[in-house]
């Protein structure tokens, strides 16, 4: 069997080699007792390397900004997001009856529908459906006339409408970790591609206030401009700047938009609660193109701009790097920043990291045969959110009772 990696950067490496019981720290074999899980013990190294190193790139980087997608949702419990795979299991039934009518039609692949429905492709399908539409000039409708790929939209939103877990505080106590820090920093920025709002009733569960791009008067109402803007206390701006910034203050950008967003009979962005129609980017080939109208370039444009600031520290987590132009803006940093560091949190079930879960940023060391990263500014950590989130490390320099109470439940 394989090396399984589970932390790799540019000076050390963690791995384990099941069938040969042994693990490694920075290539060397380390002792243990015969009966101990290796698996376990590889695991207990990669956490502790990574939480001293990002101990020194918290304190180093000025600018904290942090990506998370579908795996940070994949962690809430009972009240789990979906995969691909669970999206399309969801929408079955929908997707069962555009199928069947697309069986018909003489003038599409039918080996490419094929392909795509046994892979359980929903974004390739989804693809598939508004290609037709627009190739045919004609729209999918069921017996009652609704148009299915609305349906099939509103279901796919429905999936990703989440409760945040009672049993399951990662999301608060994440957020707690991060914005222990001083309140004269730039403001943590959490990009998010996910629809739901587990960030958001993290963030009112533990009293911390959201720069989120709407307006402060209603209805909320987008605008970039509002990103400029921040809370401070205003008798104390004249005494002393540092203590001016009221804390626990985040910015909040959510790069494929939310299930309370809609857009008004003037087209303006607002926030409402019970939206029929939330704008969102659905998953599918035109969302790269959807990325490119307001308000998601307006957040683009925002990320591009963190990432080439000097000193600013990009959290990956949950992120397949599906999205190219999400991609292209991180490895032009990556390439491009001298003073900027990239950490990805990926998880691959039994697999640990690989060449192929992350090809743009891993090599294959052909005379050593060992896994490597192509850049000196990536640090690659395998992890769910949950474990991930229980081994960041607190800045106990800022830390509130608060979040100590939280840690200590876990």
């Amino acid at each position: 069997m394989e090396n399984t990696y589970l932390y790799i950067n540019n000076s050390t490496s963690v791995y384990y080699n099941s069938s040969k019981q042994e693990y490694y720290v920075a290539n060397t074999l380390q002792k243990h007792e015969e009966s101990v899980n290796i698996a376990e013990k590889a695991a207990e190294a990669a956490y502790k390397i990574f939480s001293e190193e990002i101990s020194k790139y918290i304190s180093h980087f000025k600018n904290i900004a942090i990506l998370t997608a579908a795996g940070t949702s994949m962690d809430n419990g009972t009240h789990s997001g979906k995969t691909r795979d669970g999206l399309w299991t969801e929408c079955e039934t929908t997707i069962n009856e555009i199928v069947t009518q697309l069986r018909s039609e003489s003038s599409i692949s039918q080996e490419n529908l094929s392909s795509i429905t046994s892979n359980h492709d929903i974004e390739s399908f989804l693809s598939f459906v508004i290609l037709f539409e627009k190739i045919s000039s004609r729209e999918l409708r069921d017996f009652e006339g609704h148009l299915l790929k609305e349906k099939l939209e509103k279901q796919i939103a429905s999936a990703c409408t989440l409760q945040l877990d009672e049993n399951n505080h990662h999301h608060e106590l994440f957020l707690q970790k991060l914005l222990a820090r001083k309140n004269s920093d730039p403001r943590v920025q959490l990009y998010t591609t996910n629809y739901d709002k587990l960030f958001e009733q993290a963030a009112q569960n533990i009293g911390a206030t959201i720069i989120d791009g709407f307006s402060f008067t209603l209805p909320r109402r987008f605008s970039g401009n509002n990103f400029e803007k921040d809370i401070v206390y205003r008798e104390r701006t004249r005494v002393k700047n540092e203590e001016s910034f009221v804390p626990n203050v985040f910015q909040l950008y959510k790069l494929h938009g939310s299930i309370d967003w809609e857009k008004d009979e003037k087209g303006s962005i607002i926030q409402n609660e019970h939206t029929e129609k939330p704008c969102i980017i659905y998953p599918a080939s035109d969302k790269y193109e959807s990325s490119y109208e307001q308000p998601y370039f307006e957040m683009m444009a925002h990320f591009q701009q963190t990432l080439r600031k000097e000193g600013t520290l990009l959290i990956v987590v949950g992120f397949g790097f599906k999205d190219k132009h999400i991609q292209n803006v991180i490895k032009e940093a990556v390439t491009q920043n001298p003073n900027f560091h990239l950490l990805i949190v990926c998880y691959e079930k039994g697999k640990g990291i690989t060449k192929e879960l992350l090809p743009d940023f891993l090599k294959q060391d052909e005379k050593e045969g060992k896994i490597k990263v192509i850049y000196n500014n990536v640090s690659i950590l395998h992890s769910t959110f949950k474990d991930f989130v229980e081994n960041y490390p607190l800045n106990q320099s800022y830390n509130t009772d608060n979040t100590q109470d939280h840690a200590a439940c876990l």
